[in-house]
């Protein structure tokens, strides 16, 4: 102590100054003394409040006291032969059990009495105290204070039982006889009594008075469950004496039970400290220790995988031990240790069905199915299925082995057997008896060779493992790294070795288990079977058997170093003498050496940790404090102490608690390896950049677990932690569970805003990330001990390896000069409508049959590769139009509204015929006062339309003969949309012909545009009436009136009734166009009808018509139009497969042709060329159409209108962000393009694309020509995701809902079903998920008043992995939740959360889970198998496709 007193004077001397952060706040430090009592005391509050009166408190030690005193008096009725020891225990019990049930019946009937205007207790604001008030010492009040409710009625009796049997047997276990084995002298026994005495009061009165607040605290619990948690504590105790006692002659069970035993005098303390665990943490952690250390398993990624594997695992172990004899053990042993080793859980219920969780924990939302494959082909199941074939062949392998091993050796087996016997019989050692010649598998010269094969495998893995990390052992950095990392990458040989070492080092580690154990068996056969010593020496045979497959990598070491200490100590196995008794059989010691690898690897990081928490506050500057100096001289002079902490720690698998994370340890409380109580990822703080790390996890996770596979993590353990760094990103990644084919891992993503405490540590982990992965970089490794070692070894992330990812590089610039430039406001219009064009044309084309067959065929596309190649292509296939309607090209070419024309008795009238659904436009969208005509031609139209030429080609041919009746009787009448009639009363029919090509191409076109002519500018009536007006042709002007019209051309003639109508306000139909390829570029009829802008509106806007870009759009879709028809036909002749027969959109007006003539088409179209001339011919004419142009024309204008409005200046960069976010304010016109949510998303999607161009116009300059726009707006609707980066885009505002207006249509809802049709990402994190290639945004930051752009770019980046100090990582979570929920000291600027740049403590409290931590994103348990396991969507396919 001099030592010590010296030490602490020279801190004190030293001390300059205060800690800049308080470590608890002055307000809360009478709470905490108050609450630190009462959990002494096991829930008195003796200082709950300055207004209690005296009588509260003596009732409280009154009730108190009645139990132990009840203890005491009847052990001194046994001490002194009063009473027997059973007659004690019981009658005490007995007398408890009364005592509690009387009190409670008491306490609750004086509650009940309780005034109902008055609460028990209050909160004073002001200085937090708790504000009591009390009556009378029987007064409800008192007692609601006294005796706390009971959350449930019967627990009242439950406790009261409870109480009786921890009574009762705490006289069988206070007693001083009970330490009588020990050999403790008197004085020693009585210090035992006595605190055994204040351990009963403080124990059981939780079950009577209510739980205290306990500083060990897992998950909150109800149903009064934690009262019953001291309970268990000693009954624990009393179990292992009462074990003890009846098993006198295991040794080692003796100084176990005095360990016990110093608990049970201790308990109030390790209470108070929070070391002994709550009741839930405590039946994990023994389940999780029974798996571990007994049966040889892992730590498991939930409750109830944690209680399947422990329940098998038990059952088959007590099936192992009463097995008849050695051999049969050693069989099943090794058999049922394979087969644990694996996740039986997952693959029975990935087998059976994806909706059982009996077993795993997991449900069906999990499963990965691709859809496009035959029958939802499942990875998982696949995988599964690859695993099933690969454990069968291993078992099937296994059991060879192991019957190999002994079934030829059953004779020597029973020489053995009976020799122990003898032995045994006649008292001599087992260990001195000389066994028969022993087979020459269990010789030294085999068991030589396995070993040394063994030893030199084992020399290898442990080479290839750290040759692929960047510092070796995590000090001296590896010359070999960079080659090791481009090996690696560049070549799977170091993979495919690494595997073959992961299956070949069990299959060798079993023989030489089988070697060592048999060679001794007579050690194994000294003990009488179906005993409990003989279940104990049958643990570790079955657990060594697990383990090999369970951690191959580790017990690798493990035998090898087995074999070395045997091969140090001779023949004779000398070593193993001096280490453990003689008659020790070889799988226990294999078990010593296990057991002392794990608890020694977890010893050296506990004491790491303390290195750390000790040295850091001298090396960092901003760490050093006054009290820094007297902390290392208390841990200086408790030396000892703090080292049997710390293997106590790692002996029982409890974090090392520094208090307020300074560097005074206590030992946490016991709990799982997991750490947290609620299941893996069940809640995360998500925000809108959580979506980042979404993406980024699958491609992470499983890049992560490739390296893991390959040896650079090095030899990895359940519990471990990593920390990954992508660009400005943290992951931080949890090993979860460990299996022979198998790993379960937790992935979670800390904040991306930086605070200046996560801006400290992010810099130093970048620094140390910086220094071990770019040695060359002069300006980074400076001097030699950066180049040879590692600067950072005593920090609590050592840098690993290394690998690239796919993820989102994020960019945000400040626009300023750019957006605001009226260079680029004054192109953004021009842009849009040259966006708006190609959107709106692509549409069309990929609605028309040409590309339905690639459609069907793109079905099948690879769901993985539409994340990689399909993207890199995605200019070619379009395949964001996929799945977009299509449009059949029939017969009869007119516009309609998509719908089939039905034709019925009651729709011949003086009508005519049109479909319900066709929208009328207004009489003034289609005459403007200016005197510009409409170019377009309606069917139907009420108002005269004189007939003529409309395009710039010479108009067809018409002859004329009055003297034929066109509805002559001798003639077929066929009307414009195909359909025969032989009666002009009977329903329409489809010729056969035309039923089997009714989807024909552009050679039916052609041919019926040969028999029945276009006259341009004319309007077609389909129907017919019995009256003689239906055959009228109407010509307004001259007053001329013609009766019949025949139309001349090819190799027949068709009759077609004209006339013009003026009827009051009829529906219309669609226009008609010059060419039938016109009709398939023709925008949808609903879009340009019932146009809510008068034409002279529109005119104003029409002359900012891109009338070239116009044309040029024409060609390539026609001429594509026309090929992708071609090709389509050919491939639908080659294979007889016709083309689906959908409704048709988009039709022009024709007659149609007879069956006669459909055959010759059908005949003529199967060679694959047009008959009626060059291809070049109708896409000229489709050109020069001058009806499409004005169709264009109105679409164009009135989009620009109904989201630009009509002012004709530039608009403001606010506009413009505006727009481009989709926050327009209402008007009709808009309400109007929201009831299209087809056009309305096109719109939006082509301004966005107008201000992108007109941004990179500003910056990289305009475009070269028509080929490169076309080419950039390809790219742009293909890879890019232009739209608001913070939700979704928001539907146009709607008209408010008032009493005279009717409901206004939901367009957000029918625009997110239009994106959900066509695949396309309706927001920005939809995108991310989808990996959309490119996004980009634009924003206003309204503190700074500028506007901003956002851009993300999918690429790989480098990631770079470090390994966190576990210890470390689970001290500071032990430490936050002692401070928070039970100190409850939650200051903002504690001391405990400021940064540390060596702890790494702000980012690890971070990855804390919730309500305690913040990650951004968690998540759910990963499992992830061998690479060459793990099914893929690409291999999937592959496969059903060859079949």
């Amino acid at each position: 102590m001099n030592d010590f007193s010296i030490t602490t004077r020279l801190a004190w001397a030293a001390a300059h100054g205060g800690m800049e952060s308080p470590l608890v706040n002055e307000y809360k430090k009478p709470f905490i003394w108050r609450r630190l009592l009462e959990t002494f005391l096991g829930g008195l509050r003796l200082c709950a409040s300055e207004d209690v009166p005296a009588y509260v408190y003596v009732l409280q030690i009154m009730l108190f006291s009645v139990i132990p005193l009840v203890t005491v008096l009847f052990m001194l009725l046994e001490y002194h032969g009063k009473a027997s020891l059973s007659q004690a225990v019981f009658i005490s019990g007995a007398i408890d059990f009364l005592y509690c049930l009387l009190l409670q019946i008491i306490a609750y009937y004086l509650r009940s009495q309780k005034s109902k205007t008055g609460d028990t207790a209050q909160v004073h604001i002001a200085s937090d105290e708790e504000v009591l008030e009390f009556d009378s010492p029987l007064g409800p009040k008192t007692w609601a204070f006294l005796i706390r409710e009971k959350r449930l009625r019967g627990g009242i009796l439950i406790h009261s039982l409870v109480v009786g049997l921890v009574g009762g047997c705490s006289v069988y276990y206070v007693r001083p006889s009970t330490v009588d084995h020990l050999q403790l002298p008197w004085v020693a026994s009585l210090g035992f009594v006595i605190p055994g005495i204040l351990t009963v009061g403080a124990g059981i009165w939780p079950l009577v008075g209510g739980s205290p607040p306990e500083p060990a605290t897992f998950h909150p619990l109800s149903w009064d469950l934690p009262a019953l948690s001291r309970p268990a504590h000693m009954m624990t105790c009393v179990l292992i004496h009462f074990i003890t006692s009846h098993n006198p002659g295991i040794f080692w069970l003796h100084p176990i039970d005095g360990i016990f035993h110093l608990i049970f005098a201790t308990a109030p303390i390790l209470w108070l400290l929070g070391i002994l665990p709550p009741i839930d943490a405590y039946i994990l952690w023994f389940l999780e220790q029974w798996l571990v250390l007994v049966l040889g398993g892992s730590a498991t990624s939930s409750t109830r995988r944690l209680v399947a594997q422990v329940i098998l695992g038990t059952l088959t172990l007590l099936v192992t031990a009463v097995l008849p004899n050695f051999p049969a053990l050693m069989i099943f042993a090794a058999c049922r240790g394979f087969v644990l080793s694996v996740d039986l859980g997952w693959m029975i219920s990935s087998l059976l069905s994806p909706r059982v969780s009996l077993i795993t924990g997991f449900s069906g939302k999990y499963e990965e199915t691709l859809p496009s494959l035959p029958n939802h082909t499942s990875l998982r199941r696949v995988t599964c299925q690859r695993e099933a074939t690969l454990v069968i062949c291993l078992l099937v392998a296994v059991a060879g082995m192991s019957l190999a091993a002994h079934l030829p050796h059953l004779a020597w087996y029973n020489d053995v057997d009976s020799l122990t016997i003898a032995a045994m019989l006649n008292g001599s050692s087992v260990a001195t008896v000389e066994l028969p010649p022993r087979p020459a598998l269990f010789q030294a010269p085999a068991r030589a060779v396995v070993g040394v094969s063994v030893v030199v495998v084992a020399a290898v893995m442990v080479l290839i493992n750290e040759t692929q990390k960047v510092y070796l052992l995590g000090l001296l950095r590896n010359p070999v790294f960079s080659a090791a990392t481009y090996l690696h990458a560049s070549s799977t040989f170091l993979h495919i070795l690494t595997q073959l070492l992961y299956i070949g080092c069990p299959l060798l580690s079993l023989i030489m288990v089988h070697q060592a154990v048999s060679a001794e068996a007579h050690l194994q056969m000294a003990v009488p079977h179906q005993t409990f010593s003989y279940l104990l020496f049958t643990i570790p045979v079955a657990r060594i058997m697990r383990q090999i497959w369970q951690f191959p990598h580790a017990s690798y070491l493990q035998l090898s170093f087995y074999y070395l200490v045997g091969v140090a100590g001779g023949t004779g196995g000398g070593a193993w003498t001096r280490i453990l008794p003689p008659s020790t059989p070889p799988a226990a010691r294999l078990l010593v050496i296990s057991l002392g690898y794990l608890w020694g690897l977890r010893v050296l990081r506990g004491l790491s940790t303390v290195l750390l928490f000790l040295l850091t506050p001298f090396t960092e500057k901003k760490q050093k404090s006054s009290i820094n100096f007297f902390l290392l001289g208390v841990n200086l002079a408790l030396l000892p102490i703090v080292l049997g902490v710390v293997i106590l720690s790692a002996v029982l698998s409890a974090p090392l608690l520094p208090v307020f994370t300074l560097p005074v340890f206590l030992l946490g409380f016991p709990r799982p390896l997991r750490f947290w109580s609620y299941p893996v990822g069940r809640a995360s703080n998500s925000c809108r950049d959580s979506v980042y790390y979404e993406q980024l996890t699958p491609h992470v996770v499983c890049a992560l677990h490739y390296m893991q596979q390959s040896g650079a993590l090095g030899i990895t353990e359940p519990g471990e932690h990593f920390l990954l760094r992508w660009e400005d990103r943290f992951m931080w990644v949890q090993i979860l569970e460990s299996g022979f084919t198998y790993q379960y891992y937790s992935v979670k993503g800390l904040e991306l805003q930086e605070t200046s405490c996560h801006t400290a540590e992010a810099s130093r982990v970048d620094a140390s990330f910086s220094r071990a992965f770019d040695a060359d970089d002069t300006s980074v490794n400076k001097g030699v001990v950066s180049v040879l070692f590692n600067p950072h070894a005593f920090h609590t992330l050592t840098p690993l390896t290394t690998f690239s990812a796919v993820g989102y590089s994020d960019t945000r610039n400040v626009l300023t000069g750019v957006i605001d430039s009226p260079d680029t406001l004054g192109i953004v219009r021009d842009y849009f409508h040259k966006a708006l064009l190609y959107i709106v044309m692509s549409y069309v084309i990929n609605r028309s049959p040409a590309s339905m067959r690639g459609s069907e065929e793109g079905k099948n596309v690879d769901k993985s590769g539409k994340k990689g190649k399909s993207r890199q292509q995605s200019s070619k296939n379009q395949e964001h139009l996929k799945n977009l309607p299509k449009m059949d090209r029939k017969i009869e070419h007119h516009l309609d509204d998509g719908r089939e024309s039905q034709f019925t008795p009651d729709s011949d009238s003086i009508r005519g015929h049109t479909p319900s659904n066709t929208r009328r436009p207004s009489h003034s969208s289609w005459h403007s006062q200016n005197g510009r005509g409409s170019r377009l031609a309606w069917v139907d139209d009420h108002r005269p339309v004189p007939i003529a030429r409309t395009g710039d080609t010479p108009p067809p041919a018409v002859g004329w003969n009055d003297d034929e009746d066109p509805l002559g009787s001798d003639g077929e009448t066929i009307n414009l949309q195909g359909m025969t009639r032989n009666s002009r009363r009977d329903r329409p029919t489809l010729s056969s012909s035309q039923r089997t090509h009714e989807n024909a191409s552009l050679e039916n076109i052609t041919q019926a545009n040969r028999q029945v002519n276009f006259i341009p500018g004319l309007m077609y009536d389909s129907s017919s009436d019995d009256s003689e007006e239906n055959s009228n042709l109407h010509i307004k002007g001259k007053g001329i009136y013609k009766q019949g019209v025949r139309h001349r051309g090819g190799g027949g003639s068709a009759k077609v009734n004209l006339r013009v109508l003026s009827l009051p306000e009829p529906p219309r139909a669609p226009p008609i166009y010059e060419s039938p390829l016109s009709s398939a570029l023709a925008p949808p009829p609903d879009w340009i009808a019932d146009l809510p802008f008068d034409p002279e509106v529109i005119d104003d806007v029409q002359d900012a018509f891109p009338h070239a870009w116009f044309k040029f759009l024409l060609n390539t879709f026609g001429n594509a139009y026309v090929e992708k028809l071609d090709s389509t036909l050919s491939s639908s002749h080659n294979h007889s497969v016709p083309l689906n027969n959908t409704s048709a959109p988009h039709r022009s007006k024709a007659s149609g042709t007879s069956q006669t003539s459909d055959s010759s088409a059908s005949s003529s179209s199967s060679s694959g060329r047009a008959p009626g001339g060059d291809k070049d011919i109708y896409v000229q004419r489709m050109q020069y159409d001058e009806t499409l142009e004005e169709s264009y024309r109105l679409l164009a204008g009135t989009c620009h209108l109904s989201v630009l409005g009509n002012d004709p200046l530039p608009p403001s960069p606010t506009q413009v962000s505006r727009t481009f976010t989709g926050d327009l304010p209402w008007s009709t016109a808009l309400e109007w393009l929201s009831a299209r949510p087809q056009l309305h998303a096109f719109t939006l999607q082509a301004y966005r694309i107008g201000v992108k161009l007109a941004l990179d116009h500003t910056l990289i300059g305009g475009m070269t020509g028509w080929a490169e726009l076309q080419a950039t707006l390809d790219d742009y609707t293909h890879n890019w995701y232009l739209g608001p980066d913070t939700s979704p885009s928001p539907s146009p505002p709607t008209r408010p809902l008032l009493s005279s207006s009717p409901l206004v249509p939901r367009p957000l809802l029918a625009s997110s079903l239009f994106h959900e049709e066509n695949g396309l990402p309706q927001s920005w994190a939809e995108a991310v998920r989808t990996e959309m290639p490119n996004l980009f945004s634009l924003g206003y930051n309204s503190v700074k008043g500028v506007h901003t752009s956002h851009l993300l770019t999918l690429g790989e980046a480098k990631v770079w992995v470090g390994r966190l100090g576990g210890e470390a990582v689970r001290g500071l979570w032990a430490s936050l939740v002692a401070e928070l929920l039970y100190l409850t000291n939650d200051d903002d600027e504690r001391y405990s959360i400021q940064a540390h740049p060596v702890l790494l403590r702000n980012l690890t409290i971070q990855a804390a889970d919730p309500p305690l931590g913040y990650p951004i994103f968690s998540s759910p348990p990963l499992r992830l198998a061998p690479p060459w396991i793990s099914a893929t969507y690409q291999q999937v396919q592959a496969s059903s496709g060859s079949h």
